[in-house]
């Protein structure tokens, strides 16, 4: 077996060779289906995208017709190869009739592999992430560090010596190298974390010396976040026509502005974005709140902003609250309808039973309709049951 394995010519040939419950653990994995998709015939290439997105299978006397008289031969030969490789299943469709359909472990990661991730939703900054980015600096590293240290005991690391060495690290010297000589197993992990953190500076992860970080000297030194914070300086200005000008060219600015604005213009050091109802609407529904906004946009003004008072025109601070109101306006709550009622009397006797349930979530009784709540519709409907054999 191993020998006629050797004589195969290429992957297909080889994978061919393979048992059926080896090849289906190997279609396991994205980069696997990928690489044999593209070792695929042109023409098979093409039948594996017909029936990636089908979740029901196809005729095969429909398969027959993708092709020309002519080819046939090639026809059966991406057959041939489809089938070998266990890509292609046979499945009988009702009436007898049989069907094709891909394999689908192999459908399943291609898909992965082809659109670079799962078919979930895309990911969204929350509430909590849009006022994680709106702490200085400082803030946020010993968010992760703070994170870090409720972690460090679990796997066995000394938490007085990691905290003792942040805070050696807060009185050393900026552009100075210290040697590693004497640290435990624990602190030289702790230190390679310290590294991936962009707290310490190692030429290479086996190196011996190290160089602490203006971020790490600054951390624990008593220094406020406004002196750290250079790329916060301020560099918005809002105009009352909800026009936003950024003078930055930091892509995470600009990502953040995009939360809450349509994006109009983009220039080599400055954007112009725009504040509408349905971009503030939109960042409110992803979480973000209109006092978020305001406070974004208020300390990272302008330095000619700032010498307004106030900061922000209160047609725009009072707008975004307006759109935030407007959106929280309808309160949508799930109900049961009642209607078709015989008599005025009837739907008064049914509404006074609900209401006194304390189930009655609304009332048109000019029109005879009521809504109770989900959880209050079985006693209702009971209690109506036994007045109509009453």
């Amino acid at each position: 077996m191993q020998r006629e394995k050797l004589k195969c010519k290429n992957l297909h040939e080889y994978m061919r060779s393979l048992s059926p419950a080896i090849l289906d653990k190997l279609y396991n994995h994205p980069a696997t289906c990928l690489a044999v998709f593209r070792e695929l015939p042109a023409l098979a290439q093409n039948y594996v995208m017909r029936l990636l997105f089908l979740d029901q299978p196809v005729p095969q006397a429909a398969v027959a017709f993708w092709v020309k008289k002519d080819n046939q031969r090639d026809h059966d030969d991406c057959m041939s190869i489809l089938m070998g490789l266990r890509l292609w299943h046979s499945q009988q469709l009702p009436g007898g009739l049989q069907g094709l359909v891909l394999n689908p472990i192999f459908k399943e990661n291609l898909r992965i592999a082809l659109l670079g991730g799962e078919g979930s939703e895309a990911p969204c900054i929350t509430s909590a992430g849009f006022q994680f980015l709106l702490l200085d600096t400082c803030s946020q590293l010993w968010y992760f560090m703070l994170q870090y240290l409720h972690t460090a005991e679990s796997r066995n690391m000394d938490l007085v010596e990691i905290l003792s060495f942040v805070f050696q690290l807060s009185f050393s010297t900026l552009g100075k190298d210290y040697s590693v000589e004497g640290m435990s197993d624990s602190l030289l992990t702790f230190l390679q974390h310290l590294r991936e953190f962009g707290l310490v500076f190692q030429r290479k992860r086996k190196s011996r010396r190290f160089y602490p970080t203006r971020l790490a000297i600054n951390l624990a030194s008593g220094v406020s976040g406004n002196s750290v914070d250079v790329h916060r300086q301020g560099y918005i200005i809002v105009e009352t026509n909800y026009r936003i000008y950024a003078y930055t060219d930091s892509e995470l600015q600009l990502a953040l502005i995009a939360l809450f604005s349509e994006m109009l213009y983009r220039f080599p050091n400055m954007v112009v974005a725009q504040l509408s109802r349905e971009s503030v609407q939109q960042s409110i529904a992803n979480g973000i709140t209109a006092e978020q906004i305001i406070h974004f946009l208020r300390t990272r003004s302008h330095a000619v902003m700032m010498k307004e008072n106030p900061v922000l025109p209160p047609t725009i601070t009072d707008q975004i609250r307006l759109w935030e109101l407007e959106r929280d306006r309808l309160r949508f709550t799930e109900g049961v309808l009642y209607n078709q009622f015989l008599s005025q009397v009837d739907f008064e006797l049914l509404r006074n039973y609900a209401r006194d349930l304390g189930v009655l979530v609304w009332e048109n009784p000019s029109k005879r309709l009521m809504v109770v709540t989900p959880g209050g519709h079985p006693d209702v409907r009971r209690f109506w049951k036994r007045q109509k054999h009453s």
